[in-house]
């Protein structure tokens, strides 16, 4: 049966590109909603042009309303959440509870996942499937190091790094950064234990042009712990480069002093700060580079081996993560109802077949 697919935030900048990307992928019907209602409705007449003789509409769904959400989905099979709307992330799970209706979310926050853990008794006992944390950044690592379980006999390290530059639309995008900095939660995998790590643990990377040589800071990533016994790994992390020297050396630090004074402290702020810093210093060269780097032994001798990833558009690559998850949940591949991190379901080889499929540049490099 033809699913039913609302994107809610889908007239802003991820939420365009899974739109458009699930015309082009998916034989999905599409709703593109949001509180604007005009907004809406005029995207959805730009893909009903762009695409003629596929069903797309619009629909007025407020995340902070169960109302205005619940009246929304009861037309939908399934609702991607695309609006930076972490904290009202309860309110969503309760109308799709209430409506019948499946969930897939880009958030980054941790603290979602803590959120919609409230909620997981009653997906489950409703017969729904929520898939959090979407996307490449969360999404892709866990997948990345997964996939490279073959090049090796014995799996030692795998480190996961990225670098992008992309403008902001808006300063409440960087909020979720801001709250991930704030955290100060970054874990890495040193000799078989986790420990938790901060900027002295960074790496410097060297990335392919126009991003050169960056040192890349480690982060927090649900998705890969328990890896280190799948795998049997013992050094592992995620790591990412920042975005330029006003927000690396000023707006993170300043970050980092007003949430140990008080959590939350300081965020419109800073994010106002970071979102100007991003696009004042913006370089005019978008994209997104993310690999793997994983090292091991095969028949006897040290291997080097990595997975890279490359895009000219950091929202498309989201999106094409997301509809790559989305791919295996149409095809029945998720059908027992749960609550679950998409780096932790997908297949990993299909998802980085589908991603190169749809047009992501990625290389594997063995020495």
């Amino acid at each position: 049966m033809k699913k039913r697919i609302m994107v809610l935030g889908g007239y802003g900048g991820v939420g365009r590109e899974i739109s458009r990307n699930l015309l082009r992928h998916t034989a999905a019907d599409v709703t593109v909603s949001g509180r604007d209602a005009a907004k809406a409705e005029n995207f959805a007449a730009a893909l009903r042009k762009a695409h003629a003789g596929r069903r797309v509409s619009s629909v007025e769904a407020d995340a902070r309303q169960k109302t205005s959400l619940a009246a929304a989905l009861k037309e939908v099979d399934l609702v991607i959440v695309a609006a930076t709307t972490p904290d009202d992330i309860g309110t969503i799970a309760e109308a799709a509870i209430e409506t019948g209706t499946d969930m897939i979310d880009i958030l980054v926050r941790g603290d979602v996942v803590d959120r919609l853990e409230a909620f997981r008794a009653r997906a489950i006992s409703h017969h729904r499937v929520f898939i959090t944390q979407a996307g490449f950044h969360p999404g892709l690592p866990a997948p990345f190091i997964k996939y490279a379980r073959d090049q090796f006999d014995v799996y030692q390290s795998a480190y996961v790094v990225m670098v992008m530059n992309a403008i902001f639309e808006k300063p409440e995008s960087t909020h979720e950064i801001i709250h991930e900095i704030g955290a100060a939660n970054a874990k890495i995998l040193k000799n078989g234990l986790w420990k938790k790590a901060s900027y002295r643990d960074a790496l410097k990377i060297r990335f392919s042009d126009p991003f050169g040589v960056r040192p890349c800071y480690p982060l927090h990533m649900r998705e890969i712990i328990g890896l280190e016994k799948e795998l049997s790994i013992s050094n592992m992390g995620v790591y990412s480069a920042g975005f330029n020297s006003f927000v690396d050396n000023f707006v993170f630090p300043l970050t980092l002093l007003l949430q140990s004074v008080k959590k939350g402290m300081g965020m419109k702020v800073c994010g106002k700060l970071m979102h100007w810093g991003i696009n004042k210093y913006y370089a005019g060269q978008p994209g997104v580079e993310f690999k793997l780097l994983a090292s091991g032994m095969k028949n006897g001798s040290p291997t080097n081996y990595a997975l890279e990833a490359y895009s000219p558009d950091a929202f498309e690559f989201t999106a094409l993560a997301v509809i790559a998850c989305l791919k295996q949940y149409l095809d029945g591949c998720f059908t027992k109802p749960d609550l679950y991190l998409m780096g932790n379901i997908v297949h990993e080889k299909r998802m980085i077949d589908d991603l190169r499929r749809m047009g992501v540049s990625i290389t594997e490099r063995q020495s």
